[in-house]
């Protein structure tokens, strides 16, 4: 074996290996050279995790912006001791199935039908401490409240915690994933352990499965029923070049190039995520062309509008009500398809879902009297036969009588 740094396996020793691998990584390449290599080889086997959320049967899209509401199973609470100094409750909760989120998580307890102050210890906003493995159990911390009690399961019957949604990110296209265990999407099944390609990723919410890469050419994933819970896992590989990229390159032009993270990583970071969410709040705001835009602002326009169709969703009267059909809505009635606008015809009663609209058409289906003006007949008179319009105002509203003599 090698005795002496840089030695080397000895020939005569017909190449017996030290049993130590730290010292025969040291004689081999100095002392170290073991810690680097660990490094570089746990890098190689890092993964991180993404709990199931919910799933669009019509689209086929994994969305992680909605909240995530489960059943609770059991609900403890006992004296916690922080640093010898002060003492507060922790409150332990599991639910019927696990889920793998991180500690930090907004969490909110209802329907726990306990009295006393246990209905307040166990119902109401909280923010997680800790985390099982996989998302096993959850805990709380509440300072300066001292309680011990155990949630009886009948008073557990309709509790629910919702995990309130703040994914910051999503996996992105051509990411490779793995699932925590097999699970049915109905006619298909995931199987654990087999490799699945992300795919019509938005890098923020939500993304498609696919079974093979983009070079190869995606073939979606279609999911025909909500699987039970389970976890996406990614290799994370962190390779040399990724190293590399935190290298300060050399600079010739200062003047020009002189700049190289102005700011921390982490500060960078932080500023990044503060512009993509910016970005995406005000997306939201606008009015795109590739998705809805909901919003409770006046709306004022001075000109004409013009609903474009591209997708020919309006081919057909039935298509109007349909979700993808283009165009302004006014409670459920899609505003501009008829002249009346948001309008709908009861018997002889005009209704609308909409606070403020103006009417095309008035009818009077009775007589009235106007002052000034002789009643000379009560039958309806044909509206393009008239000679005369009388302006009258009827809740702040001008209307116009047609009238012939």
């Amino acid at each position: 074996m090698p005795v002496k740094q840089n030695q080397g396996f000895r020939r005569d020793l017909n190449f017996e290996e030290n049993t130590n691998d730290v010292l025969s990584l040291s004689n081999l390449g100095g002392v170290g050279v073991a810690g680097d290599l660990r490094v570089i080889q746990n890098n190689l086997r890092n993964t991180s995790y993404l709990a199931f959320n919910s799933v669009s049967l019509i689209t086929d899209e994994f969305s992680f912006s909605t909240d995530k509401i489960l059943d609770v199973n059991s609900i403890s609470s006992v004296i916690y001791e922080d640093n010898d100094t002060s003492k507060s409750s922790l409150v332990t909760v599991t639910t019927t199935v696990p889920y793998n989120t991180y500690p930090g998580e907004a969490i909110v307890l209802e329907n726990v039908t306990t009295t006393g102050t246990g209905s307040t210890i166990f119902n109401g906003n909280f923010a997680t401490q800790t985390v099982g493995s996989g998302g096993t159990f959850f805990t709380y911390k509440l300072d300066n409240v001292l309680f011990t009690d155990n949630a009886e399961s009948g008073e557990l019957t309709n509790a629910k915690i919702t995990f309130k949604s703040n994914i910051q990110f999503v996996y992105t296209d051509d990411d490779v994933v793995t699932v925590s265990q097999s699970v049915s999407v109905g006619s298909t099944t995931l199987n654990a352990g087999t490799e699945y390609f992300i795919c019509n990723s938005d890098s923020e919410s939500k993304f498609k499965l696919s079974f093979f890469d983009s070079t190869v050419g995606i073939s979606t994933i279609n999911i025909t029923s909500t699987p039970p819970q389970f976890d996406f896992i990614r290799k994370e590989f962190v390779h040399q070049q990724n190293i590399l990229n935190f290298t300060e390159p050399d600079v010739q032009d200062n003047e020009e190039f002189g700049s190289y993270l102005s700011d921390s990583i982490n500060d960078t970071f932080d500023s990044t995520q503060a512009n993509v969410e910016n970005a995406g709040y005000f997306v939201e705001k606008k009015y795109k062309g590739t998705d809805n835009t909901t919003t409770d602002e006046d709306i004022k326009f001075e000109g004409t509008i013009n609903l474009f169709d591209p997708g020919q969703f309006n081919t057909t009267n039935s298509a109007l009500s349909g979700e993808q059909s283009p165009g302004i809505f006014i409670g459920n009635t899609r505003a501009f398809s008829t002249d009346n606008n948001p309008w709908s015809i009861d018997g002889l009663d005009l209704k609308t879902d909409s606070a403020e609209v103006t009417i095309g058409e008035l009818l009077f289906a009775n007589n009235i009297t106007i002052t000034g003006v002789n009643q000379t007949s009560g039958s309806e008179v044909d509206v393009e036969s008239f000679t005369h319009k009388v302006p009258v105002i009827i809740n702040g509203e001008t209307y116009y009588l047609l009238m012939t003599p």
